[in-house]
């Protein structure tokens, strides 16, 4: 339809003024939005330092600070959370980047949270229920990329840092999914661990639920005091951060003493129980292979009454070798005896900077079977045959030993130990020294035949030092004995206070 001429002029006239109103009222919309939004805008330095301040229950302060609009966010710069009282800043990052939309505006959510050099020192009532707040906010997700996190002790040798190289954690499902890869400062080594984390308990951070899976590359032993060695170790976990399940795999390959240098492998199933709180560890099932010795072990590396924290380990075993059972106490190439070995032992070893040797404490009963000495000199002298012309070469005596032990302070204490060949049977009491391999052993030989008769066995080794005694009493065949000397050069003879 047409309208005529003066019509138009007359629509046109109308239209002029309503789009000069509009214009008008959306000019005053937008002026009075951009005054609301500049004071009320929830990016502004202000408003978050602010949110910052009272998530860290510190005060905060940027070196410098920029507000984006598009997207909404910040970027602040040399930023510093402060506690007072503090020595040190609770938190530094060289750049932190905060993100949102316009939808997330209305809705108080932030999509991303990332910090580009974060160094953080915590100590434990930082990590208390207390030391922080969550606020109305929801964070998608936090990136955390070169940053350290120190733990702090009031031992200041104590503290612990952990140097990440990414840190991520991502809200998902009421919960949140997490991946880390950083280094392990006790022993040092480089850990990946990914999982899931349940809904934040604000009350109880502890026990919030956790999940996931890790693993620990090539981590240092060495930084323990007396033992040495890489190990590699993966696994899963869940529970929560007072009690974590842990079920994993630990590969030491060359697993050291160092008080002795001597290496062997050692690998390990196990199921522990983990307080990520206060870093109690209990091990309630252990399979463990430590060099042909098949070991099962349960225990805890946790703190004690007086405070310091210590390893306490009970071992079965049934299937053992002695040389491999034994290698890595003694200061010599090979171990004294070779052959089959079963034990159980409890094992207490203290954390400190003491030897090895000298803070360890253990108590053990054993049995050993088909033994032989690996000593050339004591083997050849144990497996002689005085009266056997048509034998051209000595045969192996093979030896069963059964006796209890303990051990402290750097000294092995012997009870009831028996040793039999067939053909005679002794028992000792005594000491030896694992530090400076003295031996003191004293005791009874007892033969079926008398001792002044050919000698074989075990009775061979103290026959030239007895040889005067029978010639007194040659119708004897039980004898006070004792053992002296050193490991590499040991003495056999009378116990002239007890033959008396």
């Amino acid at each position: 339809m047409r309208f005529p001429r003066p019509f138009r002029r007359l629509r046109g006239a109308v239209r002029k003024p309503l789009l000069i109103t509009a214009a008008t009222i959306l000019s005053g919309l937008l002026i009075a939005g951009g005054v609301l939004a500049h004071r009320y805008w929830p990016y502004s330095e202000a408003s978050v330092r602010s949110a910052l301040s009272a998530a860290a229950g510190a005060k905060v302060r940027f070196g410098s600070f920029h507000a984006r609009y598009l997207p909404p966010g910040c970027v602040a710069e040399n930023t510093v959370f402060e506690r007072e009282n503090s020595s040190e800043p609770l938190i530094r990052v060289e750049r932190l980047t905060i993100e949102s939309s316009f939808t997330g505006l209305l809705r108080r959510h932030v999509r991303l949270i990332r910090a580009q050099g974060l160094h953080a020192a915590f100590t434990r009532e930082d990590l208390s229920p207390k030391g922080f707040t969550s606020g109305p906010t929801t964070i998608d997700r936090f990136l955390a990329e070169n940053s350290a996190v120190r733990i702090v002790a009031r031992v200041p040798e104590y503290s612990l840092e952990f140097r990440f190289q990414s840190f991520s954690l991502a809200r998902a499902n009421g919960g949140a999914s997490f991946s880390a890869h950083f280094e392990n400062p006790l022993p040092r080594g480089m850990v990946e661990i990914s999982g899931r984390v349940g809904v934040w308990n604000s009350r109880d951070p502890a026990d919030t639920t956790v999940s996931g899976r890790y693993r620990l590359e090539e981590a240092d032993l060495g930084v323990f005091p007396g033992i040495g060695g890489l190990a590699s170790s993966q696994g899963e976990f869940k529970g929560n951060f007072q009690h974590l399940a842990i079920e994993g795999s630990v590969k030491v390959p060359t697993f050291e003493l160092s008080a002795t240098e001597h290496r062997q492998p050692l690998e390990s199933r196990f199921n522990a129980v983990v307080n990520a709180v206060t870093g109690d560890t209990f091990l309630e099932q252990v399979k463990a292979r430590w060099g042909r010795d098949e070991i099962d072990a349960h225990g805890s590396i946790a703190r004690t009454q007086s405070g310091r924290r210590a390893a306490i380990l009970d071992f079965h075993c049934e299937h053992g070798r002695i040389e491999d059972t034994f290698y890595p106490f003694i200061h010599g190439p090979r171990s004294p005896l070779a052959g089959g070995v079963a034990f159980n032992m409890h094992v207490v070893l203290p954390s400190g900077p003491e030897p090895f040797l000298k803070k360890l404490t253990l108590q053990s009963n054993f049995h050993m079977q088909d033994a032989t000495f690996t000593h050339a000199e004591t083997q050849s002298r144990v497996a002689k045959v005085g009266e056997a012309p048509s034998q051209p070469e000595p045969t192996v005596a093979l030896l069963s030993f059964d006796g209890t032990v303990e051990v402290g302070k750097g000294m092995a204490y012997f009870r009831n130990l028996s040793v039999e060949d067939g053909g005679a049977s002794a028992w000792f009491h005594g000491s030896y020294g694992l530090i400076n391999e003295q031996v003191d052993l004293h005791g009874t030989l007892k033969t079926e035949a008398s001792l002044s008769k050919t000698t074989h066995g075990i009775k061979s080794v103290f026959a030239k030092a007895l040889e005067p005694f029978f010639k007194k009493r040659p119708h004897e065949n039980v004898v006070p004995v004792k053992i002296g000397g050193t490991y590499g050069h040991p003495n056999f003879g009378l116990d002239m206070k007890r033959s008396m």
